[in-house]
């Protein structure tokens, strides 16, 4: 009566006549040798790979790797902790307060741009004070105070922008919004006092 004999190195299984039974057979799949013998225990099944995250755990995952920042140096995203990063060596600056990178509802980048809050603010304060102390000085503030006005006005837009897209540091921004209001009343103020002053010198000419 044929015996179901199971090849030890593939675990094909075949039937095979007893008289081939204790013998040195061949594998008809594998080619391997072996000695046949009725009920040749199985191989034991390779082990499974443990089984992919859940959709949402996997989601949320890679939400906080896109979260991490940027290396200045090569680019690639590095973890918070860290103060050198682990592809270039760059030196990094060392954040243990996370919350502090949050700012209105996004993570800033490690490699944002410093901001210029103090600058715009005085630059803005200037304009202020030589505009309104044009009307001492004659309108003569306002050869001051309109290209300090300017100038602030100027880099608060820029930098207010750069900081709405996230490339630089959010932490001046009230002091640029401040400085940029001062800037266009020091402006205004500036111009009104020299245009009523240039009237009040040029009117006996007409």
């Amino acid at each position: 009566m044929p015996e179901l004999v199971t090849c030890p190195s593939c675990g094909c299984r075949v039937q095979m006549a007893e008289a081939l039974l204790g013998r040195r057979v061949r594998c008809i799949a594998c080619q391997a040798h072996f000695v046949a013998e009725a009920g040749t225990p199985q191989p034991p099944r390779p082990t499974l790979p443990p089984p992919l995250p859940r959709p949402a755990a996997a989601k949320r995952q890679e939400e906080e790797e896109d979260r991490r920042p940027f290396c200045p140096g090569c680019g690639r995203r590095v973890g918070w902790e860290v103060t050198r990063c682990p592809h270039c060596g760059e030196e990094l600056e060392a954040e243990t307060d996370l919350r502090r990178r949050l700012r209105l509802g996004r993570w800033v980048r490690r490699d944002s741009l410093p901001h210029r809050g103090r600058l715009v603010a005085a630059l803005g304060t200037f304009s202020l004070v030589t505009g309104g102390l044009s009307l001492c000085l004659f309108g003569l503030g306002a050869a001051v105070a309109l290209p300090a006005g300017v100038a602030a006005w100027l880099m608060a837009n820029r930098d207010l922008e750069l900081m709405r897209r996230g490339e630089m540091d959010p932490d001046g921004r009230t002091q640029t919004e401040n400085g940029r209001v001062a800037a266009i009343v020091g402006i205004t103020l500036a111009t009104l006092f020299a245009a009523f002053f240039a009237v009040m010198v040029f009117r006996p000419l007409f």
